[in-house]
């Protein structure tokens, strides 16, 4: 039976006007999301090509494992956790604040046991906190896949163009990035909206310098610390949001440090820290002057890796203007901000990316943008 055309019309356009589902469930988002799963069946083949059966068994553990315990709040009490907080505030590399401690010790399931668990799946995480880029379920796992990505295409090219040796490296170069946002599914909790947490800094500041930086890049740090990684592993991944200068470790010092007191161990021990000739502490393999550590290049490609903001925040910003402009075609209402995040937001940005979006834009303009929204809604997917 053939509908008449004007009965066709009107049903898409009741289709089109219909009210968006309310999906307020980011593993199912994540879980619907070819973007996701490809992402995460690259992270797959990135760990089972790791050589190292340590950092190899750990990083399965942590990034495919749903009863992963989260090694560095094992046992943790309330006196314990006061203790830390004292401690980073008294050394400088935390301001006090009304936030601190949930910041730092967010509510986990299993609290205070032996093996605390995540707060959500680390495949239905976000990327980065509310606004930011990345911010919608699975956006952890797509980040994580480019940055391992291009930590890769450094190293090949450096070993094509330049001639660099990384034998010995590629655990180092490909784990790094792959432990340094993992704290993000411990820390940007979905919230009922659809939003997410701020983010505390730690690190400190003062007359010596500002070292402030997000505290999933801390907190991943000490996981990797309180789960008793290689020590190479640990320095290579601090290198992520700005490289140690040479002369200048300073940075990476304050990070350690902060990360080695929140898991509990002595950096100098653990091998990531050592006294400096100036009487403070360096970074291990920094301590003599001309000295070249062997973990120096995956360190520096790592730093580059990380890069992956630089592209993907302008995308969101430009995707979440898009995303609002084109809703009122489709009969959604920002006005109502948990139905417009999770039923029409999150859902289009989990199946496309925001850099996807923009780039749609980009070459069709917004009607082409549209035409793929429609194809979405057509499916069912707001």
């Amino acid at each position: 039976m053939t509908l008449p055309l004007r009965l066709t019309a009107a049903i898409t356009v009741a289709l089109l006007l219909a009210p968006p589902v309310l999906a307020a469930d980011a593993d199912a988002l994540a879980g619907a999301s070819s973007l996701t799963r490809e992402a995460l069946a690259r992270l797959r083949a990135d760990v089972d090509a790791m050589r190292d059966p340590v950092i190899k068994a750990a990083t399965e553990d942590a990034l495919f494992n749903p009863a992963t315990c989260v090694a560095h709040r094992a046992n943790l009490g309330q006196a314990d956790k006061r203790a830390i907080i004292d401690r980073l505030v008294a050394e400088g590399l935390a301001d006090p604040g009304d936030g601190l401690a949930d910041g730092l010790f967010p509510a986990l399931p299993g609290e205070g046991g032996p093996c605390p668990h995540l707060p959500q799946p680390f495949a239905a995480a976000p990327g980065g906190n509310a606004g930011s880029h990345h911010s919608w379920p699975g956006g952890l796992p797509l980040h994580e896949a480019f940055n391992v990505q291009s930590a890769k295409d450094f190293a090949a090219a450096y070993r094509a163009i330049d001639g660099v040796g990384l034998e010995g490296q590629d655990d180092l170069i490909a784990a790094a990035p792959l432990w340094h946002d993992w704290a993000k599914a411990l820390l940007f909790v979905w919230r009922p909206d659809g939003g997410l947490p701020p983010e505390i800094s730690l690190g400190g500041h003062g007359a010596d310098g500002d070292y402030r930086t997000g505290a999933h890049h801390i907190l991943g740090l000490a996981e990797a610390m309180a789960r008793r990684l290689p020590a190479d592993l640990v320095i290579v991944q601090a290198c992520a949001h700005q490289a140690p200068e040479r002369g200048k470790p300073d940075r990476l010092v304050h990070w350690l440090r902060a990360a080695a007191i929140i898991a509990r161990v002595d950096p100098a021990a653990a091998g990531y820290l050592a006294p400096s000739q100036a009487g403070g502490l360096t970074l291990a393999g920094m301590t003599e002057a001309g000295a070249v550590p062997r973990w120096w290049s995956a360190c520096l490609i790592h730093a580059q890796s990380d890069h992956n903001w630089v592209y993907a925040e302008p995308a969101v910003e430009d995707a979440d203007a898009l995303l609002r402009q084109l809703a009122p075609r489709f009969g959604v209402d920002a006005r109502d901000p948990a139905r417009y995040t999770w039923g029409y937001r999150h859902a289009v940005l989990s199946r496309l990316g925001a850099a996807r979006v923009q780039s749609l834009a980009a070459q069709g303009g917004l009607d082409a943008l549209a035409q793929a929204l429609t194809q979405l809604r057509a499916q069912g997917v707001f």
